[in-house]
C-alpha cells in the first residue's frame, strides 16, 4: 500500500500558505479602504470647506448679533397750526405721545420766538417721524435726543438768567432719555445748572 503521507503534509503546507498569504492581505488592505473605496479616492471625494488663517477648522464664521444703528433718517409726517395757549411739550404730547421729546421737535422748526417757551397762534410746526417706540430707545436715539437737548439749553443761556427754571427743568428732564446726561455733558453744562439739576434728581427720582 502507498504512504499518503508526504501528500498530507504537502496539503497542510499548501493550506497553511493560502491561510498567511489571505491574513496578509486582510492586514494591509484595512487601512487602505474606506467604504470599498481607496482612502485616496473616497478623500478627494469629500466635501472640504475653505477655512480663514486663525479660524477653527470645522466652525461657520462667528457673525456680531449687534449691528451699530444708523443715524434715524428724519422726514415730515404732518403739520400743526398752533393755537393759543399751546407749548411745544404739548404738541409733542399730541404727536409723539412723550411730553418730554419736545426739544427735539423744537430744534427742527423754525419759530418766529427766540424763547423755546414761546410759540404764538397761527404758526405751523412740522412734524417729523418721533424717535424710538414707546419708551425704547436705542443708543443712536439717546444721542439724537440728549443732543437736542444740550441744543435748547444753549438757546436757554443765552436768553439769560430769567430762563433758570427753564433750564433746571430742561436738564432735569433730558436724564430721563440717559441717567449719565448730565456727565456726558458736564463740560456743555453750568456746574451750578447740573447741581441744581441733581437736587430735582435727588429729591424726585429720574422721570419715568
Amino acid at each position: 500500500m502507498e504512504d499518503s503521507r508526504p501528500l498530507k503534509t504537502l496539503l497542510v503546507i499548501l493550506f497553511a500558505i493560502i491561510i498567511a498569504v489571505i491574513v496578509t492581505m486582510i492586514f494591509f488592505l484595512r487601512d487602505k479602504t474606506t467604504y470599498g473605496l481607496p482612502v485616496e479616492f473616497a478623500a478627494s471625494n469629500e466635501k472640504t470647506d475653505a477655512v480663514a488663517p486663525g479660524e477653527p477648522a470645522g466652525e461657520e464664521p462667528a457673525e456680531d448679533p449687534f449691528e451699530t444703528p444708523a443715524v434715524p433718517e428724519r422726514y415730515i409726517v404732518d403739520h400743526h397750526t398752533v393755537v393759543k395757549d399751546e407749548s411745544f411739550s404739548l404738541v409733542t404730547g399730541i404727536y409723539w405721545d412723550d411730553v418730554y421729546l419736545w426739544p427735539d421737535l423744537y430744534i427742527r422748526n423754525d419759530m418766529k420766538s427766540d424763547d423755546p417757551d414761546i410759540i404764538y397762534p397761527d404758526e405751523i410746526i412740522d412734524i417729523y417721524n418721533r424717535l424710538g417706540h414707546g419708551n425704547l430707545y436705542n443708543d443712536i436715539e439717546k444721542d439724537e435726543i440728549l443732543k437736542a437737548y444740550i441744543e435748547v439749553y444753549d438757546i436757554y443761556k443765552k436768553l439769560g438768567p430769567e430762563k433758570e427754571n427753564s433750564v433746571w427743568a430742561l436738564l432735569y428732564s433730558g436724564a430721563k432719555y440717559d441717567h449719565d446726561f448730565l456727565d456726558l455733558f458736564s463740560d456743555r453744562i453750568d456746574p451750578a445748572d447740573k447741581a441744581m439739576a441733581q437736587k430735582y434728581i435727588d429729591e424726585e427720582g429720574y422721570l419715568d
